[in-house]
């Protein structure tokens, strides 16, 4: 709307002049409904407005004028309204899927007022609201709290709203109380402004690309205001879109970071999902994230912010201290249904022993309202206060943004040293680790509080499982982009001609990187946004399908001699030859097929010989190398199972220990057809049916291979259920391995404890291994990440096996009404695994892309293991574009491993170093090393991993 004015010419002095606007506000979150942004006719912004934030500067109280305001007192304003639903997350609703060009909610406009702000009265009113609001949190057999109603009583019975000369003896009866320095005991607080801004949730992300802007109005205008206040901001995509959208807003930013009072924090491209995205994916995160923020903000972040994830994997210190981080802060555990973590300030220490200092802001909030409530609990709630005394409070509107408000900064000057409250003080997040660290090893000494292994999040669980395309899209999409680029490092040394499209892979990945946000890869936002991420991973993969060709097409020209595979795939580690094109198609005995009088088939390759009943379940898998039957007796691979889930209020994010008592298995499933394939495979074809709901599946026992594939497409309408698939094993266990970015993670399968307990569904990424002292059998899957692990039992109740269900489909109903409805494919594969690697092989084959007319090329880079299990993970041109190679490996079995590194081609007589993940001559002392020794020939170069040790080498002509 255009907005004209004209201010009175008797304006009162010593008072701001503000626009004071009502469009309509209701009593709705912030950020879920009616925001607006205030723009000059130039096009530069204003300010922003919401319900709690809906006033503008006109004139300041020294008289300064905005620009806005002409020399006679008149103004123009042109003020764009965000006209939104206020969709709600747990109801199923329409409002989040499309725009309807139309009023969805009714708002009706009030009014717009010019207004005088009397400071004084502000200020009164901030001095009782500190006053009642500790009054309400304090126990009243403290003589403090007597001694504050008592001032209030006299202040209130002083003023007299008739009289407004009654205000100053009214404020100063306050005065003492209002004095009264905090206890020399009291916590002390770092206050920092902060708004989460989910990339997308119950909005789409062009919406949030517009809060964004707003937000940050918000906060610089409050700089203004408060010349202490600080305010951290995270996720390097939402300082490229402020950049992009509001290039004015952007460099009024850059001033206050150059002040040190507006801080970019976490270094990340977005606030992404913790658990599922792979570990490049993560590396990449903060690779583009950390070149954003140095380039553009001329700053380099030194910790991890990621407040609001669903768990965090046992991998992230790691990565983090291998990124050159130093600290990590999340808060989401306070939200766990059944156990709480024992610290709030602590060493996390990471699968394969990297420890980095972590907290966890004692509000257990991310928002505060700066409110006495807040600060009583801190001090109340906050677990280390017999080593530290600090703690973060993080205060501002979020998720929806809006930010912080004045009412906030007012309570803060307050608070600063206030008796019976805890200290308040602003300040940065680095300067809160260095101080708070320090402090608490010197208080501590030996009993440093620690934590081992991974943040398991016990709620919000289906989050693997929900909005299955997001899943399936997110490992497509990274399996496809560790293909091309590796493809495109092998093209450019093979051939001068070639040129790797580096912008555009830069594109694919920030689009990859910003759909892992943790919003959005775990299906927990509406329609609207999942449909636009299905339509970017559909767009890219199709994109990097082309690449990976042309990539294929250099490497034919270059090697016209080479022997071609017409279908062919590149996995991280194979029993054949890691990295190697390896055909699809097999050249070894076909597998025997006899069909039963029971309409059951049985087939056989000599490695594995399995029984299929005619309900098209497995009763039998014998593993002949072994000797082993490896399902458990009296139950059936493959089996579906459907659970009853209808959660009591988190529908896209929880699955419930009551939906494990109500599960309904599918038993009527009939062999639809036998053949065999022309490589000799055996395909058997099944069929279930659950109401409308359709499942067909492809059993697979290929020539040669210990294994046997699972493909399943599912025809998914019924809402409200989970579909699992089970994978019974004759294996006894009390612990299983599931995969992690760059290792395992052990959990129980026998539950007994709480803790224990509430891991009933968790996070598989691509494998889990259940395994005694000799033998193993794991389930290495293409797509999906729930999964839960649970003990079977004969009729005496002795352990008779280990049943492993994968979650394939949910469907819950909010915030996206059809949520999964439609048709999905998975992928998954049972085979024997007495050591890790080959389930790291499978993992890297079923998830590996499809390439067409490939020339059998030996790969540039390789590994001699001399002992364990090193895998290289990654082969990549560096970002600086030198031409130079980069290779990221890890240990994948959790022993020591030693191996050679060996090149190849037009790799000969380089040299090689070890790095950061961010390619840079960096190393850190707690962090060990894996290439033996310096800078040296590439060729014969030693290493050795401790377990689950990650290693970054750098390849470079001599």
């Amino acid at each position: 709307m255009r907005v004209e004015g004209q201010l009175p010419a008797d304006l009162p002095e010593g008072r701001a002049i503000e626009l004071v606007f009502n469009l309509g506000w209701l009593e709705w979150p912030v950020g879920g409904h009616i925001e607006a942004l205030a723009y000059r006719a130039d096009g530069t912004v204003i300010k922003a407005l919401h319900p709690r934030n809906h006033w503008m500067p006109l004139i300041k109280a020294d008289g300064t004028r905005d620009r806005v305001v002409n020399p006679d007192g008149s103004f123009v304003i042109y003020v764009e309204g965000a006209y939104n639903p206020n969709v709600p997350s747990f109801t199923v609703t329409e409002l989040g899927t499309r725009p309807t060009g139309k009023a969805d909610e009714r708002y009706e406009f009030g009014s717009i007022d010019i207004a005088a702000l009397d400071q004084d009265m502000f200020d009164y009113w901030a001095d009782l609201d500190v006053i009642t609001g500790s009054l309400e949190n304090m126990n009243d057999a403290d003589p403090r709290y007597w001694k504050l109603a008592k001032a209030m009583q006299r202040s209130i019975n002083l003023w007299n709203e008739r009289d407004y000369a009654t205000l100053v003896p009214a404020r100063k009866a306050l005065d003492k109380v209002m004095a009264s320095p905090a206890n020399a005991s009291a916590m002390t607080l770092t206050a920092m402004g902060h708004s989460h801004i989910d990339s997308a949730w119950l909005w789409p992300v062009r919406e949030t690309q517009r809060k964004v802007g707003r937000t940050v109005s918000n906060v610089l205008a409050l700089m203004d205001l408060d010349p202490n206040f600080t305010y951290v901001m995270s996720a390097a995509q939402h300082f490229a879109w402020l950049e992009e959208r509001h290039p004015d807003l952007f460099e009024r930013v850059k001033e206050r970071i150059a002040e040190g009072r507006f801080i970019p924090v976490g270094g990340m491209w977005v606030e992404s999902d913790g658990t599922m995205p792979c570990g490049e994916s993560l590396i990449r995160q903060i690779s583009y994230g950390k070149r954003y923020f140095k380039e553009k903000l001329g700053v380099v972040p030194n910790g991890i912010w990621l407040p609001d994830s669903f768990g965090y994997t046992g991998a992230w210190p790691q990565i983090a201290k291998r990124s050159g981080y130093s600290w990590f802060l999340t808060q989401k555990l306070c939200w766990n249904d059944t156990t709480r973590l024992p610290h709030h300030s602590f060493m996390w220490e990471g699968v394969d022993g990297s420890q980095i200092f972590t907290h966890f802001p004692p509000a257990d909030k991310y928002d505060s309202d700066m409110s006495a409530h807040d600060m009583a609990y801190v001090q109340r709630n906050y677990k280390d206060k017999d080593l530290s005394d600090r703690g973060i409070l993080l205060f501002g509107f979020g998720d929806g943004g809006g930010g912080p408000i004045r009412e906030m900064t007012m309570r803060e000057h307050r608070f600063e040293s206030f008796e019976g409250m805890p200290k308040v003080e602003y300040g940065t997040p680095d300067d809160f680790f260095a101080k708070t660290e320090s402090e608490m090893r010197a208080e501590a000494g030996a009993e440093m509080p620690r934590w081992k292994g991974e943040f398991y999040f016990e709620l919000h669980r289906k989050t693997l499982t929900s909005q299955q395309e997001m899943k399936r899209g997110c490992r497509k999409t990274e399996s496809a982009l560790r293909a091309v680029e590796y493809l495109g490092t092998l093209a450019s040394l093979e051939s001068a001609d070639y040129v790797f499209p580096q912008a555009e892979i830069d594109r694919i990945w920030k689009t990859l990187l910003l759909n892992q946000f943790h919003d959005i890869l775990p299906g927990s936002a509406i329609e609207w946004a999942h449909r636009v991420a299905r339509e970017d991973y559909e767009r890219d993969l199709k994109r990097l399908h082309e690449i990976a060709q042309e990539a294929i097409a250099a490497l034919r020209e270059a090697n016209p001699d080479a022997e071609r595979i017409a279908r062919a795939r590149i996995s991280q580690l194979s029993d054949v030859a890691s990295w190697t094109p390896v055909s699809l198609e097999s050249t070894d005995e076909p597998v025997s097929i006899e069909r039963g009088d029971d309409g059951s088939v049985t087939v056989s390759n000599g490695l594995i010989r399995a029984h299929i009943a005619a309900n098209g379940t497995i009763d039998s898998m014998t593993d002949l190398v072994a000797g082993r039957e490896m399902v458990a007796k009296d139950a059936a691979l493959g089996r579906y199972e459907i659970l009853k889930d209808e959660p009591g209020v988190f529908d896209a994010w929880d699955v419930e220990r009551d939906a494990f008592l109500c599960a309904t298995p599918l038993e009527d499933g009939v062999i639809a057809s036998v053949e065999t394939a022309a490589d000799g495979s055996a395909l058997i074809r099944t069929t279930n049916r659950y109401r409308e709901d359709v499942i067909d599946t492809v059993i697979t026992l290929r020539p040669g291979r210990r294994q046997i594939d699972f493909h399943a497409d599912v025809d998914w309408k019924v809402p409200e259920k989970l579909l699992k698939v089970d994978v019974p094993m004759a294996l006894s266990a009390t612990r299983a391995q599931y995969e992690c970015q760059y290792g395992l993670i052990e959990r129980p399968v026998v539950k007994n404890t709480e803790g224990e307990e509430a891991m009933f569904e968790s996070c598989s990424h691509r494998f889990v291994r259940i395994h005694d002292s000799s033998y193993g059998i794991g389930v290495a899957n293409g797509s999906t990440y729930g999964s839960d692990v649970s003990s079977l039992r004969d009729d005496d109740g002795a352990i008779a096996g280990t049943m492993v269900r994968l979650s394939l489909v949910a469907a819950p109903t909010a915030p996206d009404p059809r949520t999964d409805i439609g048709r999905h494919e998975f992928d998954w594969t049972v085979l024997p695994c007495a050591e890790v690697a080959p389930l790291v092989a499978a993992a890297g084959e079923i998830n590996a892309m499809t390439l067409e007319d490939m020339p059998a090329l030996e790969p540039p880079v390789s590994l001699e293991a001399g002992e364990g299990t090193p895998v290289i993970d990654w082969i990549k041109l560096a970002d600086d574009g030198s031409g130079d190679v980069i290779v990221r490996l890890y240990e994948a079995a959790g022993a020591r491993a030693h191996a050679t590194l060996h090149v190849h081609g037009p790799l000969d007589g380089w040299q090689v170093r070890e790095t950061n993940t961010l390619e840079q001559d960096e190393s850190y002392a707690d962090e060990p090393a894996g290439l033996v020794g310096g800078r040296q020939a590439a060729e014969g170069a030693a290493l050795a991993l401790k377990p689950f040790q990650l290693t970054t080498l750098r390849l470079s002509r001599v």
